[in-house]
């Protein structure tokens, strides 16, 4: 235990974390991305009366944070009308160094879903193919992928799923990786 601590306050130190972390938040409905349409306020875990950072509608889905862990509100608006309002506890932004400084976090307003991140070794976007399937179900994807610079995300009910990673001409699969309830679960390329 005392090595674990260890390693966090190192890791806390470091001077590339000294201006804080990028955390990503994304929301969607059920799996509908509706993250343009949602505003974020971040809180300090069980401190709402201050936020420390908000993310707004329409705008970068990102804030710069310290290292910590936090609570935050999504707030789906359509047509001027507040749609949905969703709080998601205790979210834990440390400085993992397989994320690079980009922490990311997905808010579902519909009850049953999680989120897998997929990243490569190096926090760059990996450069392969990858497709979800339920576990043990291999004729259709779950899910299409969302990509971005950093990573490919997929949004679907929680449950255990199989990755199909093909790099060049070579694939293989990677059976039985749980995607967590109302969790966004970091998977990095082995």
């Amino acid at each position: 235990m005392q090595a674990w601590l260890a390693l966090a306050f190192a890791l806390l130190a470091h001077p590339s974390f000294a201006q804080g972390i990028t955390l990503e938040i994304r929301a969607f409905d059920g799996g509908t991305d509706v993250s343009e349409a949602t505003r974020v306020i971040v809180h300090r875990a069980g401190q709402r009366e201050q936020p420390v950072a908000q993310i707004t509608t329409g705008a970068t889905r990102t804030a710069k944070v310290a290292p910590g862990i936090y609570d935050a509100q999504a707030i789906h608006e359509q047509a001027g009308r507040v749609v949905h309002i969703r709080w998601a506890e205790r979210l834990v932004v440390m400085p993992y160094p397989d994320e690079g400084g980009h922490h990311l976090e997905v808010i579902n307003f519909q009850n049953g879903y999680g989120a897998l991140e997929i990243r490569g070794a190096d926090a760059r976007r990996p450069e392969i193919d990858v497709a979800l399937f339920a576990a043990n179900e291999h004729g259709q994807p779950a899910a299409a992928p969302i990509r971005s610079a950093n990573y490919a995300l997929f949004v679907v009910r929680a449950g255990a799923y199989d990755i199909f990673l093909k790099r060049a001409q070579r694939g293989g699969w990677h059976p039985g990786i749980d995607v967590p309830l109302d969790r966004t679960r970091l998977w990095i390329v082995p």
